[in-house]
């Protein structure tokens, strides 16, 4: 059994075209997860289950019928989150400007195509790696604008994204570790 966590792109529970908790996670066992906890309500999912992708693939259709949810899935091992936690990633990138750290998940993602770190025009996102389809990113508070990782890293490289905060990260492995 694999230990997996999936990420639901656009997904708020309980509003327009997302489902409720249980709902959600009904659906997931259905499509032969062993189990699914949602966390949080921004479509993050930790799934127990044989083949974690292949149930999330399965629960499209189910998710729907049920609402109308038509949205991307990412799913990463629970281990993959750990081993990016244990690495400490953002340790002494911070800084008086930094409004939050970032986690972006995308699949079939081109080279980022410049080196990394990577700030954009504004300097108010800085990307610091992109792998294994996961990319790290300082939010910085300039003027009272902030970045948007996901938007930025859909525009350059034309495949959806979701992201979560740092601290949606360490509670999810807390939780579950």
């Amino acid at each position: 059994m694999a230990r997996a966590v999936v990420f639901y792109r656009n997904m708020n529970l309980g509003h327009r075209n997302s489902p409720v908790r249980q709902v959600l996670e009904r659906v997931l066992e259905e499509a032969g997860a062993e189990s699914a906890r949602s966390f949080q309500t921004n479509g993050t999912v930790l799934v127990e289950a044989a083949d974690p992708r292949a149930v999330a693939d399965r629960a499209a259709a189910g998710l729907q019928a049920a609402c109308g949810y038509r949205e991307v899935a990412f799913v990463r091992p629970f281990q993959q989150l750990v081993a990016i936690l244990d690495r400490e990633p953002f340790a002494g990138l911070t800084d008086e400007r930094t409004y939050r750290e970032t986690f972006t998940f995308l699949d079939d993602a081109p080279e980022f195509g410049a080196p990394l770190p990577w700030t954009n025009k504004r300097g108010d996102l800085e990307i610091i790696s992109v792998a294994d389809g996961v990319a790290l990113s300082l939010v910085r508070d300039i003027g009272g604008r902030t970045g948007d990782p996901t938007s930025e890293l859909e525009a350059r490289l034309g495949v959806p994204a979701t992201t979560r905060t740092l601290g949606t990260i360490q509670r999810l492995v807390k939780a579950y570790r």
